[in-house]
């Protein structure tokens, strides 16, 4: 029984092993983001990754090849390494994109994590988006890995010899162009032609108790009010017809020592308000960052509650999500995208 087994592992049939794994890769996917685009063209008609013996498959526990497309996030990180333990042996992984191999434009992120810190990666495929010929060219180079145990780029860089006597050649300079706009003005004032928005502000002084009501654009009007008076400002507008909640977001003002917390409203029942939308607003001091939540009066506010304050620490009282992270992972630090949070240097993947 040792002899055969002796036999299968390094006899006639290890050529025969590396062959039919080398024909039958079966990769699974982990999308999270536009690197999953250029890979559907990689599989369809135009390229047809199958007939290079790479055939898409959806099942972790029954595929060799994993293809890692975008950048990995500490959550994602769990995903992809139990992901990747499910697989049976051999297995390979396939890194697209810049931001699998540095972050890409998201590489000082206090939540990003390179995949080859989470598992072994046996080939990056580069780019930004990285082209279907590039994954292509990857899936073959990892091939030529099985069945000769060598890694090999498939990138060429010929080189260029220096005649001796010749001058370099010296592109032409860009043409200089002078821009006709006029300089920048701040707080230039603005004139919009908005017969409804102007009798809309003055229906909307004569109902809510704010500091200013102001037109900032077409179909925008801004409502900046005490953050004691984001309830009675909210129950007026439903009154009037604005019927649910676009946004909820967070501002750090960390040098006011304030965030200013934003509400935007709008409408879907009444024609007239369906492209208007209102911006209330109101200043909170940093060091007792509370507010009531209108979550119970407008749904559309629970989970953009519960993200501002995964984000900022903002407590939405009434929320009753308030104190659990929502959207981050449970051992993430608190409050990221506070002014002062402090970047981490290195992060590592138990």
């Amino acid at each position: 029984m040792d002899e055969f087994i002796e036999f299968v592992r390094g006899g006639p049939l290890g050529p025969i092993k590396k062959w039919g794994t080398k024909w039958s890769l079966w990769p699974v996917h982990l999308v999270t983001a536009c690197c999953g685009a250029e890979l559907a063209h990689a599989f369809a008609a135009g390229y047809d990754g199958e007939r290079i013996g790479a055939l898409n498959y959806g099942i972790a526990r029954q595929t060799n090849l994993i293809i890692v497309e975008g950048a990995i996030t500490r959550k994602m990180a769990r995903v992809l390494r139990i992901t990747w333990e499910q697989m049976p042996d051999p297995k390979f992984v396939i890194v697209m994109g810049a931001c699998g191999l540095q972050g890409g434009i998201f590489w000082n992120g206090y939540h990003l994590v390179k995949p080859s810190d989470v598992v072994p990666v046996d080939f990056f495929i580069p780019g930004c988006p990285p082209t279907p010929e590039a994954l292509l060219r990857g899936i073959r180079q990892l091939q030529f890995k099985i069945e000769t145990g060598e890694a090999k780029t498939s990138a060429t860089f010929p080189e260029i010899s220096l005649e001796a006597g010749r001058k370099p050649r010296v592109l032409p300079r860009p043409p200089k162009k002078i821009s006709k706009a006029p300089a920048v003005i701040v707080n230039a004032p603005k004139e919009v032609d908005w017969e409804f928005g102007q009798k809309l502000v003055e229906e909307l002084k004569a109902k809510i108790e704010a500091k200013s009501v102001t037109i900032t654009g077409k179909n925008r009007i801004a409502v900046k009010v005490e953050s004691d008076s984001i309830t009675k400002t909210a129950i007026r507008l439903k009154e009037m017809g604005f019927d649910h909640i676009k946004n909820v977001n967070v501002i750090d003002v960390p040098n006011e020592d304030k965030f200013i917390v934003e509400y935007h409203f709008s409408s879907y029942s009444v024609k007239e308000l369906m492209p208007v939308i209102v911006n209330v607003f109101a200043d909170i001091p940093r060091d007792n960052p509370k507010v009531k939540s209108l979550a119970n009066m407008f749904p559309s506010a629970d989970y953009m509650e519960r993200e501002m304050y995964d984000f900022f620490g903002v407590i939405f009282e009434g929320n009753p999500w308030m104190g659990r992270k929502f959207l981050l992972a449970p051992d993430a630090p608190e409050f990221p995208l506070r002014k002062d949070f402090k970047l981490e240097e290195e992060v590592y993947v138990r």
